[in-house]
This record gives structure tokens, sequence and C-alpha cells, in this order.
């Protein structure tokens, strides 16, 4: 049986599992059913989808591919759930390589 949701904090709770696949089945139903009937939590979840959308690609256009990599490495090892994208894994660079001298 799917627990219900009573309260709109608890979309907001669940939101950034939902989006990202891990929340388990019965949660993300009771989410469904409850962003089905709920306007303004739809609309939290557009705008929030739109603001990680705008952040990601602002974060890819502006953040040094090396620092990307360590940053989502970074991320990947200590953040339960944190699931690196294809553009993210970028190869670091050689351990030989000494850092370029401005």
């Amino acid at each position: 049986m799917t627990a219900e949701i009573h309260h709109c904090k608890e979309c907001v709770d669940l939101l950034g599992e939902y989006i990202e696949g891990t929340l388990p089945p019965d949660r993300a139903k009771a989410l469904e059913d409850h962003l089905s009937l709920c306007p303004p939590c739809i609309t939290f979840v557009r705008t929030y989808k739109a603001t990680r959308k705008l952040c990601h690609h602002a974060l890819v256009r502006d953040m040094p591919r090396e620092l990307m990599h360590s940053l989502s490495s970074f991320l990947a090892e200590r953040v339960p759930g944190f699931k690196r994208s294809e553009d993210e894994t970028v190869a670091a660079p050689a351990a030989d390589s000494e850092p370029k001298k401005v």
C-alpha cells in the first residue's frame, strides 16, 4: 500500500530523489499522486527542474573540465544517489604531467 502524501513539504523532501530516479517506487507513486492534484507543487517541480538544468549548463560552460571531473568524483564518492552524467566523465590529467605555469 502506498503511503499518501498529505503535506506539500513532504514533496519538497522527496523531490531530489524523485528527479534522480532513486526514490523507491511506492514513494514515487505517492509523490506523483500528490502532484496530480496539487497545482502549487506542480509549479514547484517545474521550477526546480528548470533551475537544476540552467545551473548545470552554466557550470558546464564556466567550470574547467578538470575541476568538473574532480568535483563530480568527490560528490559521487560522498553523496548517496549522486550520478555523474556522461558529459562530466572526463579523463583526469596524467599523474606525470605538471601544471602549466603562468
